[in-house]
């Protein structure tokens, strides 16, 4: 997931944001047009979104890509900065730690007092 950089995610097998926003713009060459129509009756869910942009203006459609690529950003960061302080703002696993090792602790020299020399 960390190598998400868009929406569109222009992986094996995608096409690239700036292609297909041409496509909606009505850009292309009719031999790249014919392919990316042959792309989107393949997939499902990506066809689906171009229909529902290719209702809207081409500016409005650019601007709704941007702000779901900000969001999709914003996400990310958000679960990535929340894992890194999981453990250094909690103060109750800071507790468990220090009481998990004290019962170490303990349970070693019991053991040890407890067994014959």
């Amino acid at each position: 997931m960390s190598e998400l950089k868009d929406i569109w995610n222009s992986g094996d097998g995608k096409l690239p944001e700036d292609k297909l926003i041409a496509y909606l713009e009505g850009r292309l060459p009719a031999e790249e047009q014919h392919a990316v129509e042959q792309w989107l009756a393949e997939e499902g869910m990506e066809a689906d979104a171009l229909e529902g942009l290719q209702s809207l203006p081409s500016a409005e459609a650019k601007q709704m890509v941007a702000k779901a690529n900000y969001d999709l950003h914003k996400t990310l960061s958000a679960r990535k900065r929340q894992r890194k302080r999981a453990i250094k703002d909690n103060p109750w696993a800071w507790l468990a730690i220090v009481v998990i090792l004290l019962l170490c602790v303990v349970a070693y020299v019991v053991l040890q007092m407890s067994t014959p020399k």
